[in-house]
C-alpha cells in the first residue's frame, strides 16, 4: 500500500473538531474513499469498553496484550500500548487499507492540520504548530494577517477539502 495520506482536526475543547471530523468523513465517502479515523481520547483515562462480561473484554481484563473479535463484516480491537503515537496509530487504522486517514486532536504530531480557532487567545496558543493548512474560525471572527475560513461556509470547507483529497503535499503556514 502507498502512503497513506493523514489530515488533522484540532482546537481546544469545544471548537467543533468532531463536527469538523464528521462533515469530512461525509465528503469523502461521498467521492468512494475509504477512511479511517482515529481520535484523541483526551478526557483522561481509559476509553469506555463494552461490557466486561463479554468473552473478548474477559480476554482483555485478563491480561491479553490485544483482543479481537470478529462478526458481520466488522472486527472490534483492543488492544495495550502505554504511549502509543500517532505514527503507531496510523499503522493500525492502516490495516483498513484506506485512501485517508483522519485524526481528531493529537495536535503535536507532524501532519498536515486544519486548526479550529475560537479566540484570539486560541490562536496564541495553537499557531505554533507543524504543518497547519487551513485555519477554521467561527462566524464574524477575522485573525489580522492570517487565511482563514469560517466553520459555517460548508461549501467553501468542502471545496478546500476535495482539493487536499486530490492533490500533492500542501505547504504549510
Amino acid at each position: 500500500m502507498d502512503t497513506v495520506k493523514v489530515l488533522q482536526v484540532v482546537g481546544f475543547k469545544n471548537s467543533g473538531k468532531t463536527e469538523l471530523m464528521s462533515r469530512l468523513l461525509g465528503i469523502a465517502n461521498e467521492k468512494g474513499k475509504t477512511v479511517s479515523t482515529i481520535k484523541h481520547h483526551g478526557h483522561g483515562g481509559i476509553p469506555e469498553m463494552p461490557p466486561g462480561t463479554t468473552d473478548s473484554s474477559r480476554f482483555f481484563g485478563n491480561g491479553a496484550a490485544s483482543s479481537l473479535v470478529y462478526g458481520g463484516g466488522v472486527i472490534q480491537l483492543h488492544q495495550r500500548e502505554e504511549r502509543a503515537g500517532l505514527d503507531s496509530l496510523i499503522e493500525v487504522a492502516s490495516l483498513a487499507a484506506p485512501d485517508l486517514v483522519l485524526v481528531e486532536g493529537l495536535k503535536k504530531a507532524d501532519y498536515d492540520k486544519i486548526v479550529l480557532i475560537r479566540s484570539a487567545e486560541d490562536w496564541e496558543e495553537l499557531q505554533h504548530l507543524k504543518r497547519i493548512i487551513l485555519v477554521v474560525v467561527l462566524e464574524d471572527f477575522c485573525l489580522a494577517g492570517v487565511e482563514t475560513m469560517e466553520r459555517n461556509n460548508e461549501e467553501a470547507i468542502k471545496k478546500w477539502f476535495l482539493e487536499w483529497m486530490e492533490g500533492e503535499e500542501d505547504e504549510s503556514i
